[in-house]
């Protein structure tokens, strides 16, 4: 019964979400590091082909990506206001994920309780 593929898939989700939050709190604790490259985190392409394609969610993995954004005067390329934002919407994602893993346990224990 926990082997459901919608536990499978939030799991994935929640680990490359959280592989998004880190990355994105690196590259504004490094906003003032000379030659910082910025960084991205993929995942959501390959968990919906996992998906799709009746594979194991968990089997996925949160790609990172450098960005090749020129640099200011050090060299450093972090945007500031878009990593801002972009971490903002990450954490919303992972709240509505969180809740959703929430209610789908939710219906497992009122199964229980009903049998």
């Amino acid at each position: 019964m926990l082997d459901d593929v919608s536990i499978s898939t939030l799991h994935a989700a929640l680990n490359g979400l959280s592989a998004r939050q880190r990355a994105l709190s690196d590259n504004i604790a490094n906003v003032n590091t000379p030659y910082f490259r910025a960084r991205s985190v993929s995942f959501e392409g390959d968990l919906k082909n996992a998906v799709a394609g009746g594979d194991n969610p968990l089997e996925t993995r949160p790609q990172v990506q450098y960005s090749n954004a020129p640099g200011g005067l050090t060299g450093n390329n972090v945007n500031l206001a878009d990593t801002v934002v972009a971490a903002m919407n990450t954490q919303l994602a992972y709240e509505l994920a969180v809740r959703a893993t929430g209610d789908r346990f939710s219906l497992y224990r009122s199964a229980v309780r009903g049998a």
